[in-house]
């Protein structure tokens, strides 16, 4: 069945959507950290802080326009039915810098004394969003591009009954929130399986410092 020209340009920006989104929640946790800098208590801390939110800061005013004028020209270009998955991956590619330096982040936050735990709260639900669409998007691309080639790096569960669509890796993606690695998809290749234990780890790495920090508060440490 042909394809409309609205539905091939609506799946098309779908990924540049998604993308937008995490450099979005990637952009409002930098917002936040250096709003709440007075709540660290820890001085050494505060100044290795200090200097990320001011690398972040100085990054950011500059990303940040170049990042929203290359998601309008992507989408002039989509709109135009012109390839686009250069720029995607350059999108793509920011936001998974982006995310690793707010994993750093997040680990000194767990592992600091804050004067209101509220701020500790909000940057994990800014973050997870970031972790979850980064690594759903490295799913996708890599493995939609194996299958254009006869290849896969993932199989999922229910793919001999429907067609696999970009919905199924952030679902994937998505299950690491609560089972520590992507669910009804399985690697098979040895990047994705490297791929799926980097998710576990991270995920399972915020669960560990959080519990910790919770235990910490309830005994008044």
């Amino acid at each position: 069945m042909p394809t409309s020209p609205l539905r091939s340009i609506v799946t098309q920006s779908i990924p540049l959507w998604i993308l937008a989104g995490g450099h979005v929640f990637a952009s409002l946790f930098l917002r936040e950290l250096s709003l709440g800098l007075d709540h660290i208590e820890d001085p050494g801390l505060l100044g290795t802080v200090q200097f990320i939110s001011g690398f972040y800061q100085w990054t950011n005013h500059w990303l940040k326009p170049v990042v929203l004028v290359l998601m309008v020209f992507l989408q002039l270009r989509i709109l135009r039915g012109r390839s686009v998955q250069s720029g995607q991956d350059l999108l793509g590619g920011l936001l998974c810098l982006r995310c690793l330096f707010l994993f750093v982040t997040m680990n000194l936050l767990l592992m600091s004394r804050l004067k209101a735990d509220g701020m500790l709260l909000w940057q994990l639900v800014l973050f997870i969003p970031v972790v979850t669409l980064n690594f759903g998007w490295l799913y996708w691309r890599l493995d939609s591009s194996a299958r254009s080639a006869g290849r896969r790096h993932i199989r999922f569960e229910n793919e001999a009954e429907d067609p696999v669509s970009i919905f199924d890796y952030f679902h994937a993606s998505s299950m690491a929130l609560h089972q520590f690695e992507p669910k009804g998809a399985s690697p098979t290749s040895r990047l994705m399986k490297t791929l799926f234990m980097l998710h576990g780890a991270v995920m399972l790495d915020l669960v560990a410092l959080t519990l910790s920090r919770a235990i910490a508060l309830a005994s008044g440490g």
